[in-house]
């Protein structure tokens, strides 16, 4: 059985019991790079539980018979592999049956191509700053629209460019933290536990997500070459088409510099890498949370139906997997906790941006205008309450299981169910933002009370210096 001693002590919540039992699950080498699993052994002649002892990893040790395409690594891989055409998360092997194969190297094609997408964010967001240090005055507040001209594009592009290098930050962590994952999943899969299908959740809240967003997307490009001449005449080329959109929603970077087609290309190309970065930040966020969500559904689903029939109950076996499972949630948020972070700093901004831009609508915009604003606030709304309920559900669902717990039958209890209350109830097992703050559903409340106050600052600041 896995020894674990002392898991839980009285002053501690979050960091005792990954100390204990994470080592004991799986040890890492030093080296980043080449990471080594310890060797999960088969179950033993007498229908002992199988434990990860000290080893090194070996050809069969993740076989394909214990790779179950149900697995976190196999459902996330094709989103993943579609992110990396966009410069996000450079690691080969994405598509393999087991995370062993998956490799990061500093000197590669897709690193070169990651670094080259995140150059020329880069220099977009360089000619969006210096347009908002030109612009951001006092003269800004009393211009309709003038604080979103200042900041809209340095805020969009500096985010951009700050997602893709968290993500090639990420991307060495990303393989020793699914090989992690893994050998999680196997460990508990080795009680007999139901495993959560994980796959077309996946894909269906991608689909779901990216199809939006190229809706939202083609009407900004709709909206931005509303001059545009689209009789089909001489003047109906990609060239003037491109003239018209840049001078629309780039009009801040021609103040710079002087257009001309390559200028416009370049525009064309890094909008569109920009605002799939921006959107897949939320999506990396939600796949994952309901990655680890899942797996403690599938657990207290366990618990709940063996205790409501009364049936015999290895405790010992259950805590183990729940002490596996929330050190596998805070092995998560120690290298996802920046993208949380960056997630709803941007959200929140252009939430209260567009809340302020709605407010002062101009009287003779076009009905497709209209349209596209409402819809693009709602589309954002909504990612933004979808992203903070689906990272909500890993704090949840950690607690679930308590009042099967507390209900527990007097011939069934020990020792073992006193010390799995104690672990749930005492350990704070919830994603964050670098520890500024935890993403629960009370935080859903704090950010809409955080959203209508700055709005009301905005508002008055404005009408302030209006008159």
């Amino acid at each position: 059985m896995l020894k674990t001693k002392k898991i839980l002590s009285s002053g501690s919540k979050r960091s005792t019991t990954c100390q204990k039992i994470w080592p004991l699950l799986v040890r890492r080498k030093k080296k980043l790079m080449e990471p080594r699993l310890t060797e999960l052994h088969p179950v033993d002649s007498q229908g002992e539980r199988p434990v990860l002892r000290n080893g090194f990893l070996s050809e069969h040790s993740l076989s394909t018979s214990n790779n179950d395409p149900e697995s976190f690594h196999c459902a996330i891989a094709p989103v993943l592999v579609l992110a990396q055409l966009f410069g996000i998360l450079p690691v080969s092997g994405l598509l393999q049956l087991t995370p062993s194969k998956l490799r990061f190297a500093k000197f590669s094609p897709r690193t070169a191509y990651t670094t080259f997408i995140t150059t020329m964010v880069l220099v977009m967001a360089i000619l969006s700053n210096i347009h908002m240090i030109r612009t951001l005055n006092s003269t800004t507040f009393e211009v309709q629209g003038g604080i979103a001209a200042a900041t809209a594009g340095a805020v969009f592009y500096s985010n951009s460019m700050i997602g893709l290098i968290i993500f090639f930050w990420l991307s060495p962590r990303w393989v020793i933290l699914q090989r992690d994952w893994r050998v999680m999943e196997q460990f508990i899969d080795s009680n007999k536990a139901t495993r959560p299908k994980l796959r077309w959740k996946l894909y269906a809240m991608s689909v779901t997500i990216l199809l939006l967003a190229v809706i939202e997307h083609v009407l900004s490009i709709a909206v931005n070459s509303e001059k545009y001449d689209w009789s089909g005449t001489a003047n109906s080329t990609f060239q003037n088409f491109l003239n018209v959109y840049c001078n629309s929603s780039h009009a801040f970077i021609l103040e710079t510099l002087r257009y001309n087609l390559a200028l416009g290309i370049f525009i064309f190309i890094v909008s569109k890498l920009s605002t799939f970065t921006w959107n897949f930040i939320d999506l990396f966020i939600m796949m994952v949370s309901t990655g680890l969500a899942e797996r403690y559904k599938t657990l207290n689903k366990q618990v709940t139906t063996s205790v409501s029939k009364h049936r015999t109950i290895d405790w010992s076996r259950v805590r183990e997997d729940y002490a596996a499972l929330t050190c596998m949630v805070k092995k998560v948020d120690a290298d996802i906790a920046p993208i949380i972070l960056l997630s709803f700093a941007n959200n929140l901004y252009f939430i209260c941006l567009q809340l302020l831009n709605g407010l002062s609508q101009p009287d003779d915009s076009s009905l497709l205008s209209n349209i596209y604003f409402f819809g693009s606030f709602a589309f954002l709304i909504g990612r933004t309450i979808l992203v903070t309920l689906f990272a909500s559900r890993v704090n949840d669902q950690s607690r679930v299981v308590l009042p099967a717990l507390y209900t527990c039958s007097a011939s069934a209890y020990n020792i073992e169910t006193e010390r799995l209350m104690m672990q749930i109830t005492t350990d704070d097992v919830a994603l964050t933002g670098m520890r500024f703050f935890s993403v629960t559903r009370n935080f859903m409340l704090a950010v809409a009370g955080a959203i209508v106050t700055y709005e009301v600052v905005l508002l008055q600041f404005n009408v302030s210096m209006k008159k």
